[in-house]
């Protein structure tokens, strides 16, 4: 039987962050994966394009954009760092 983890209740999303949630949903396959198993960070027209089709106000597009970024750069040092230790264990 396969063991199911369970989020604690202080990790789950705010209501007012739904929109970020399913814009890193929707965009954190849309980038470059190197040979090596690297990544890119998303693309500012990915961002941008679900911007305007979510109804993203423009004026308050700038911090639509450096929220999503602070969340793909905390992604990004995530996978440098598994990609390191794999990287080590094979040494």
């Amino acid at each position: 039987m396969a063991v199911v983890a369970q989020r604690p209740a202080d990790a789950e999303w705010p209501e007012w962050a739904n929109l970020w949630r399913r814009a890193w949903d929707q965009l954190r396959f849309d980038r470059s994966y190197g040979a090596f198993g690297g990544e890119t960070p998303i693309s500012f027209l990915a961002i941008d394009a679900f911007a305007q089709r979510s109804g993203v106000p423009a004026e308050e597009f700038d911090d639509f954009h450096r929220l999503l970024r602070a969340m793909d750069d905390v992604w990004l040092v995530h996978i440098g760092e598994k990609l390191k230790a794999a990287s080590r264990k094979r040494e």
